[in-house]
């Protein structure tokens, strides 16, 4: 969640009652820049991604739904319980 918005404003706020000077001080200067990290530019794309695919792949689920219902739905209790044990020791490192 960005709050350097929220916090800008409260800056222009406080500056409001002090005089010009004071609202300057809190004003982008002309000439300043900003560097964003390659880090935050891979997160903004990875954003961008997530948000154009669709939540659910309905034809792999209608697949999964027909093959549970024919009882052809092959399961893997090895690979299920190898993955679950995985998962725990990433989640609790």
């Amino acid at each position: 969640m960005d709050t350097s918005g929220a916090r800008r404003t409260e800056g222009a706020k406080a500056g409001a009652g002090q005089g010009a000077a004071a609202a300057d001080a809190g004003a982008p200067q002309v000439g300043e820049t900003v560097n964003i990290t390659p880090s935050a530019l891979l997160l903004a794309k990875l954003e961008e991604v997530v948000r154009s695919s669709p939540v659910v792949d309905a034809d792999k689920v209608g697949a999964i739904k027909a093959a549970v219902s024919a009882g052809a739905y092959p399961i893997d209790d090895q690979s299920v319980a190898d993955n679950m044990i995985r998962l725990d020791r990433e989640l609790l490192g």
